[in-house]
């Protein structure tokens, strides 16, 4: 081997991204503009959940029923509970999507660090 051979700078062969940087900037970007969302739907669940136990106290108060069994019984069978349940379960899925999503948007910056870790480790 001559001595020009040793000196060359060695290449990195070149590597696929798997996470690119517009899309690191699109996750960001994301985080950022979706946090009022996420307090958002955050109020909206806990507002639901409360609503579900005033709903089920202003029917049970509103119910014929002589015990409180058939007073309970009416007020977890009524329309209005009904409604109510409905609103709590979309208000928590909506929370839980927020959630999933920027962690998705999390996890694809943290492969994005990763990979220019290893690719900065690969050229030394």
């Amino acid at each position: 081997m001559t001595i020009p051979e040793k000196a060359r700078v060695k290449t990195v062969p070149s590597h696929p991204q798997i996470v690119t940087d517009e899309e690191v900037d699109k996750a960001l970007a994301w985080l950022r503009d979706s946090a009022a969302d996420v307090g958002a739907a955050r109020a909206r669940a806990i507002k639901a959940g409360h609503m579900l136990k005033h709903v089920e106290a202003l029917q049970y108060k509103a119910s014929d029923a002589r015990t409180e069994a058939g007073r309970k019984a009416d007020a977890r069978t009524s329309e209005r509970y009904l409604a109510a349940i409905y609103e709590d379960a979309d208000a928590a899925g909506e929370v839980a999507k927020l959630y999933a999503l920027r962690e998705a948007a999390a996890a694809k910056i943290e492969a994005w660090r990763t990979q220019g870790a290893n690719y900065r480790a690969m050229k030394i």
